[in-house]
């Protein structure tokens, strides 16, 4: 991997988009009786079954399952495909009566109008009662190829934050504290992978927040390798490390920003990430100018400001994350093959390339599975429903 820094690199964006979207449905009126009688018929069947279960509602082509609990005192009933988590419930107080999350891969795959009517079709056709869609919590995201963080570039971010914090100087005995020497805020924190500076997070957990991180080596653990297919799309080559600058803004940011109605807002995120990227937080030339607001911007920060999220979206992503769910699946079961393999010693022939556990596999499959009283079809059937796949009709 190349050693690459913002003052010898070329940084390019490969990737730019909101990441993360949290809508509130909100009711002028009471929860229905007829939806929370049937959600709750729901429920009770999946705590019976001790497994999630379907139900008749679709997201984007996915069936929605529901799990056999709740989440806290405000969401009684949960439900949930790979594109969607909606927790639900009677909005008694706020008349908030369901939170709904689009997954990254389906927000990386959409447009985001197009998500958002998605959305708002589901929602409808749930509730069967008129429903305003308020903006919960969003994150706005640019991927940046050949820039990688490094602490000697610290100094040059310039944030609002006024609160003094750690002191930092550089192990160079020559250098003085006028040149070397910055302040890190108190709500910076910094995250080291080994010796590399992996993650800045500027007000960390706060209505308004910045993460800079390592995006490369993030999606090796999130094991969101469709990531590349959108950063080949754009021009990576597949090698450079990126960086994603990534802001967040919770609800009592967007109420303070004057963002309210979902629509309304895909009108509003320019001035968001100006706010944001203009104003909140800027990476800069140090110049010695002792006042740090007329440092130049830099290079690199021009791109992110410069960042639009209104792309046509990524189609190859659902394809990618499921060649990625299947290699991660096939590690396991080679993992537990093997394993199994071994146990058997008296059972299979001291020399087996594979062969003779898969014969003695199926045979023990076949008597778990008729023990259950199902197919493996069926569960087949079931598994691809769960995930929004459609098998192929077979033939009569």
């Amino acid at each position: 991997m190349r050693d690459t820094t913002a003052s010898d690199a070329h940084p390019s964006v490969v990737g730019q988009n909101i990441d993360t979207f949290i809508g509130n449905a909100r009711l002028n009126a009471e929860f229905p009786d007829e939806l929370a009688d049937q959600l709750e018929d729901l429920k009770r069947q999946s705590q019976e079954a001790e497994e999630d279960l379907s139900t008749p509602w679709q997201f984007a082509g996915e069936v929605l399952f529901i799990k056999p609990h709740g989440a806290g005192r405000q969401w009684r009933w949960i439900l949930h495909s790979p594109s969607i988590h909606v927790d639900v419930g009677l909005g008694k107080l706020t008349h908030i009566v369901a939170k709904a999350r689009l997954s990254s891969a389906f927000l990386w795959e959409h447009e985001i109008g197009v998500a958002l009517t998605l959305l708002f079709g589901f929602l409808s056709e749930f509730l069967q009662v008129p429903f305003t869609l308020q903006v919960s919590e969003v994150h706005l995201c640019v991927d940046l190829a050949d820039w990688e963080l490094s602490l000697g570039e610290m100094s040059s971010f310039i944030t609002r934050s006024r609160s003094k914090g750690l002191r930092l100087f550089s192990s160079d005995a020559s250098s003085t504290e006028d040149d070397m020497s910055f302040i890190v805020p108190s709500d910076l924190r910094l995250q080291f992978a080994g010796r590399r500076l992996a993650t800045l997070d500027f007000s960390k957990g706060a209505p308004h927040a910045c993460c800079i991180y390592d995006k490369t080596a993030e999606i090796r653990v999130s094991r969101k390798e469709w990531m590349e297919e959108v950063w080949t799309s754009n021009g990576w080559d597949g090698e450079a490390r990126v960086t994603r600058v990534e802001f967040r803004y919770k609800r009592e940011c967007l109420r303070e920003m004057g963002v309210e109605e979902a629509y309304a807002f895909l009108d509003q995120v320019p001035s968001l990430w100006a706010y944001s990227t203009k104003q909140w937080l800027r990476h800069t030339i140090p110049n010695g100018d002792p006042n740090r607001a007329r440092w130049p911007l830099s290079p690199l920060w021009s791109l992110v400001q410069q960042a639009s999220f209104f792309c046509d979206g990524t189609p190859a992503v659902r394809e990618r994350r499921r060649t990625g769910d299947l290699t991660l699946l096939c590690q396991m079961i080679a993992g537990c093959s093997t394993s199994a393999a071994a146990f058997l010693n008296q059972v299979l022939p001291s020399e087996d390339d594979g062969t003779h556990f898969l014969i003695w596999f199926w045979d023990w499959l076949e008597r778990y599975l008729a023990d259950k009283g199902v197919s493996f079809e069926q569960l087949r059937q079931e598994k691809a429903i769960s995930r929004g796949i459609v098998l192929p009709v077979s033939a009569a």
